[in-house]
């Protein structure tokens, strides 16, 4: 039947589509498509590896899809059975992202359903499968607002965040090795009246400013890391001091 509706016998060329459906917003027929797609996979009862990865990979976009769509309770159902076949997968794939991703996937469907308890478990899993993501905290921030628990691990991701890079016009956050944020959002978060008499809350928030400000008057480069990686290969001493 995926095949009749959709002419396509290459599962990996389907994929491609999706993601391109997805990119051009045409969201609709990207959860129609998701939706047989995973259905045709989760049909099967034994699934080889590169069969399994698809089919997560399909529950990833149809996952995002619901979201965007607002079919919060949807997106809930498919997050869970996307974390379920992600831990049937052994070993990881590239092609996949870090598991900590899918957490927090289903950790923003559960609190905009409105299962907050559920919601602030798979924050605070992805906080800790991914070391310190400070992408899962600022949705956490959002969406659980006043949390201080959540509010603590969000300090310690901005803590651990190293410091500020500019990529384009866009002032970001990097942890080393996890995803990039908005580091104009992390100063709006800190801003928060539930940090106000946080020591620690208001020294990050002096940070980032005082940061960002320098990369404005050129007094800071705009990617610190760079420029450490790129001093590190100049030798340490002149050649011709020894001849």
């Amino acid at each position: 039947m995926f095949v009749a509706m959709f002419g396509m016998n290459d599962p990996k060329q389907t994929l491609l589509q999706l993601e391109g459906y997805v990119k051009d917003g045409r969201f609709e027929m990207s959860e129609v498509m998701a939706t047989q797609f995973t259905d045709m996979f989760l049909s099967m009862k034994k699934r080889d590896y590169p069969t399994q990865v698809m089919l997560i990979r399909g529950l990833q976009i149809l996952s995002d899809v619901l979201v965007l769509r607002e079919k919060y309770r949807k997106a809930v159902t498919s997050t869970k059975v996307l974390l379920r076949e992600r831990r049937r997968l052994v070993g990881e794939s590239e092609s996949l992202g870090q598991e900590y991703v899918d957490l927090h996937r289903s950790a923003k469907a559960n609190a905009l359903a409105g299962k907050i308890r559920k919601a602030k478990s798979l924050f605070v899993k992805a906080f800790k499968k991914s070391g310190g993501c400070l992408s899962p905290s600022i949705d956490a921030m959002d969406l659980i607002p006043g949390d201080k628990k959540l509010g603590k691990i969000f300090i310690s991701c901005v803590e651990n965040s190293g410091p500020v890079i500019k990529t384009g016009s866009i002032y970001c956050l990097i942890p080393e090795g996890l995803q990039a944020v908005d580091a104009k959002q992390v100063l709006a978060i800190l801003g928060n009246e539930m940090f106000k008499d946080n020591q620690h809350a208001v020294v990050q928030h002096q940070r980032v400013s005082s940061q960002i400000t320098a990369i404005e008057q050129g007094e800071m480069v705009a990617n610190s890391r760079l420029q450490k990686a790129l001093d590190s290969l100049q030798p340490k001493h002149d050649y011709y001091e020894y001849s």
